[in-house]
């Protein structure tokens, strides 16, 4: 296939876009095996290089790139373990791959980005759901009790660490309930937090294989700066929240695990917003990196949440377009 109208990509470039594509989502992919905490942070950026292939060479040449990059994985984890987890992983690295590349396909088709960003969100978030209620029927032990367990072996080796660095009684003491918070936040909740981490990297993906695919006629739509959510979120958001705070036992659980993937939602809408100023008031990519990263902690985070959701609303992009122009007079 060849390259899109627009693309302005040497020969070189051309001949290696596909194997590198392919390599490098493997790579970042297979991060997880050597550390498998920080290294899976690789697993949103495995999809850049497929959704910037897809933009440039086409959804279908995208789709093969998705296909090889798991045949890679495969081939990895079977070299470390056994036939059933290579399996699982190979699949896993297909679903983060393919599903942003498929958003592109709808982009290609003429759909809204914005719309394209939110499928994508769905459909991660659907699969997560109906995985989780696979493995909480299932005959073995649930997602959530692994979790339990896994917390329950990590705990004692944590707290070791801090007794043996000299830590005092109240500080260990601060650790271990902190744990035991966090063991039950994440069996409580663990479909919640993966649905937010999917909105997220899902975000990373779509937008950052776009960035990277420029110059480039639909890389050029999906703007991270232009991104907008459909005021019927906002009403969802508001139920969850209510539900969340009104309900108790399953109805709460169910309500929480909803309104976690909704907030980080409009914590990508929030910075999004802010991305789109920050883009006109400063020209250096450094310091933008770093406000950027200043949004991320909190409380600053909930803020940029709470201006993603008041977005549909206030419209903040027109808001300080129009007092720019009120400046200038």
């Amino acid at each position: 296939m060849t390259p899109d109208a627009g693309t302005e990509a040497s020969p070189r470039t051309s001949r290696f876009e596909i194997p590198l594509a392919v390599l490098t989502a493997a790579a970042c992919f297979s991060a997880v095996f050597l550390v498998p905490i920080l290294g899976a942070l690789g697993v949103p950026l495995a999809a850049v290089p497929l959704v910037r292939l897809a933009h440039r060479r086409g959804f279908v040449t995208g789709v093969l790139g998705c296909g090889l990059a798991a045949a890679v994985v495969f081939g990895v984890s079977l070299a470390i373990g056994g036939l059933a987890e290579s399996i699982a992983m190979a699949l896993v690295a297909a679903a983060v791959s393919f599903v942003p590349t498929a958003g592109v396909g709808f982009l290609r088709a003429g759909s809204d980005p914005s719309r394209c960003y939110l499928g994508i969100g769905l459909a991660g978030c659907a699969f997560l759901a109906a995985s989780y209620a696979a493995s909480a029927s299932g005959p073995g032990p649930s997602l959530s009790s692994e979790v339990a367990a896994a917390f329950g072996r990590m705990t004692p080796s944590v707290i070791a660490s801090y007794s043996r660095a000299g830590a005092d009684a109240a500080t260990v003491a601060t650790i271990r309930a902190a744990l035991a918070g966090a063991q039950e936040l994440a069996q409580a909740y663990l479909w919640g937090i993966f649905g937010a981490l999917w909105v997220l990297g899902s975000a990373v993906a779509f937008y950052g294989g776009a960035a990277a695919a420029r110059p480039n006629p639909t890389a050029d739509k999906a703007r991270f700066e232009r991104l907008s959510v459909p005021p019927i979120a906002a009403g969802l958001f508001v139920a969850c929240g209510a539900g969340f705070a009104v309900f108790a036992g399953e109805a709460r659980r169910v309500a929480g695990n909803l309104l976690l993937p909704l907030l980080a939602l409009y914590f990508v809408a929030g910075l999004s917003i802010i991305c789109h100023f920050f883009r006109k008031w400063f020209r250096a990519r450094l310091l933008r990196a770093g406000l950027y990263a200043l949004a991320c902690y909190f409380p600053i985070n909930v803020g940029v949440a709470l201006l993603g959701l008041f977005d549909w609303y206030v419209d903040f992009r027109r808001r300080g377009e129009g007092f720019a122009g009120e400046a200038k007079e």
